[in-house]
């Protein structure tokens, strides 16, 4: 994808987040339903194969415009980035896999409009992640996967899963990757997503009971070889590995940033406390936006999302700067996280402070944007254990990145 394209794809998506997007999130929000009408419009403008190879028929866009999409997207329904932002690590997964027939095949759909999920983690209502996930057996030439996991997002728009599977062996398991059609019926979506906030991304857990697969359409390799195969990874395809990561940042961007434009145009027209007319209870028919303790709440806002989106998108370009050693890059992508994770937290706080009660209404926009921007940090990565790799990295010490978009 060239600049000239890229750009005026950006501008489609921008028109259609700041219209149509923002118009259906309350509904969505409301209902707890995925607003499948943005998956639509997505699929015409190709953005399901944003990531993949014009060998393929994707767009095969670069990392910028992948995360300026997601930034963009996320300012007018954080759930629909969430959802989006799932099935491109899906498909950057299996872009990277060893070329396969059913691989190709998902691929090509997914080109043409077609969605994924990736149930990967612990069922909503349970803590315990030892015992789910799902295991496969053998049979004949096929696999026999059962199990259940949660946190599918976009299911409901989704044609295709990733699933991940063990093989029990004497001494240590092989993973399987698996890329079934969810129109199997051994493939049953719970569809019981019901989040404090991104209630409209369809996070759904997923059981499976005894999927019946050809062991030819999936991957199958024993843990330890995709150990020593993960070391033999070119450096600069194993740093592009960290976008989808590096997406989950720019969802919180474009989420605070819709946060703090609604905060600016509620403070314009939020008049001060116990004002009315002749103001005879002694308060002030003075704007919020007037008021200094409320321009400086604006201030800090702005501050903390202007040094996000600086850090953000010069992690972006780092990614195809090939690093001399992958410790270097994982710091410099745990330090972008941490402060992106940062700013999230403070516009929160600060929007829903400054704002008062009268935002926190149920259907204001802002209790909504609120209740977004607080449920998708606390559900990626924590903040200390960030600020403790960073330490522990300033010690010379070796430290990896773990959360919701990979290792």
């Amino acid at each position: 994808m060239d600049a000239e394209a890229s750009a005026h794809l950006i501008e489609q998506v921008r028109e259609l987040s700041r219209g149509p997007f923002r118009e259906r999130a309350a509904d969505a929000d409301r209902d707890g339903q995925l607003p499948i009408d943005n998956f639509n419009e997505l699929a015409e403008l190709g953005i399901p194969g944003l990531l993949i190879s014009e060998a393929f028929g994707g767009l095969e866009a670069d990392g910028d415009t992948f995360i300026r999409l997601i930034e963009e997207i996320a300012y007018g329904d954080a759930s629909t980035a969430v959802a989006l932002n799932m099935h491109l690590l899906v498909t950057s997964i299996a872009a990277a896999l060893p070329p396969f027939p059913h691989r190709d095949r998902m691929l090509a759909a997914c080109a043409e409009g077609a969605w994924c999920c990736a149930p990967g983690s612990i069922p909503a209502r349970e803590l315990d992640n030892t015992t789910t996930g799902f295991m496969a057996v053998e049979d004949g030439a096929d696999l026999v996967i059962s199990g259940r996991a949660g946190f599918a997002s976009g299911s409901d728009a989704a044609t295709y899963a990733m699933l991940g599977a063990l093989i029990e062996r004497p001494t240590e398991p092989d993973l399987v990757i698996a890329l079934p059609r969810l129109d199997n019926d051994a493939i049953v979506n719970r569809g019981n997503w019901n989040g404090m906030g991104l209630r409209a991304t369809a996070s759904h857990d997923m059981l499976i009971e005894d999927l019946r697969i050809p062991r030819a359409d999936c991957f199958v390799v024993p843990l330890a070889l995709l150990r020593m195969g993960e070391q033999m990874i070119p450096q600069l395809q194993w740093q592009r590995r960290a976008l989808p990561g590096l997406g989950i940042c720019a969802i919180w961007l474009g989420n605070a940033q819709a946060m703090f434009d609604e905060t600016i145009d509620y403070l314009q027209q939020r008049r001060g406390y116990l004002a009315s007319a002749n103001s005879p209870l002694g308060g002030t028919n003075e704007l919020r936006s007037q008021q200094a303790w409320a321009q400086m709440a604006l201030g800090e806002m702005d501050s903390w999302l202007a040094s996000a989106r600086t850090m953000l998108y010069h992690a972006v370009d780092e990614v195809d700067r090939a690093y001399t050693d992958r410790q270097s890059f994982v710091r410099m992508q745990v330090r972008t996280t941490h402060h992106l994770r940062r700013m999230a937290e403070e516009v929160a706080q600060i929007s829903i402070k400054t704002t008062g009660a009268h935002a926190y209404v149920k259907g204001h926009p802002l209790e909504r944007l609120y209740r977004d921007l607080t449920g998708g940090i606390v559900m990626a990565w924590k903040t200390d254990e960030l600020q403790h790799s960073l330490g522990l990295a300033a010690l010379g010490e070796e430290i990896t990145i773990v959360g919701p978009a990979g290792t």
